[in-house]
C-alpha cells in the first residue's frame, strides 16, 4: 500500500462563492467519500461578499497568529504584547477559533484559579490562498 506523504504546510483557501457554490462543493466531497474514493480534506473559508473578506484577512489577525505560533499566550499577555484591547483580541480569536486556526486550553494558575491559553491547532506553516473576483 503506497504511504501519503503528510505535507508541510496547511493550506486554507479564502475565497468569495455563492451559496449554490458552497453546497456544489460540499455534494462534490460526499460523491468522492460515497465512491470510497481518496479525498484530501481542505480547509476553506468562503464568503459571499468580497467586502467581508476583506475585513477577515486584517493586518492585525495575521500579526495575532503570528504572536500565537511563536509562543502560546493567555489574551491578556497577547493584548499587552501586541498593544490590542483585550476585547479586540478575545473578538479575533473567537473567530479564529471557530475556524480551527487556534485553540483554548484552560490550564491551572497558581494563587489565580485557572487561565486560558490559546495555542496553535497545527505547528505547520500556514499557507493562505485568496480567491476573489471584484
Amino acid at each position: 500500500m503506497k504511504k501519503l506523504k503528510k505535507r508541510n504546510e496547511m493550506i486554507i483557501d479564502i475565497k468569495t462563492e455563492s451559496i449554490g457554490d458552497f453546497f456544489k462543493r460540499g455534494r462534490e466531497s460526499a460523491i468522492l467519500l460515497d465512491k470510497g474514493e481518496r479525498f484530501t480534506p481542505r480547509r476553506t473559508i468562503s464568503f459571499e461578499d468580497t467586502e467581508d473578506l476583506v475585513k477577515f484577512i486584517t493586518k492585525a489577525k495575521l500579526i495575532l497568529i503570528a504572536a500565537i505560533r511563536k509562543k502560546p499566550n493567555s489574551i491578556s499577555k497577547l493584548a499587552n504584547q501586541l498593544h490590542r484591547s483585550r476585547a479586540s483580541i478575545d473578538k479575533d480569536i473567537q473567530m479564529l477559533e471557530s475556524i480551527g486556526i487556534v485553540e483554548s486550553e484552560y490550564v491551572s494558575n497558581p494563587g489565580h484559579g485557572r487561565c486560558r491559553i490559546i495555542k496553535a491547532t497545527d505547528s505547520r506553516p500556514i499557507k493562505l490562498r485568496v480567491e476573489t473576483v471584484i
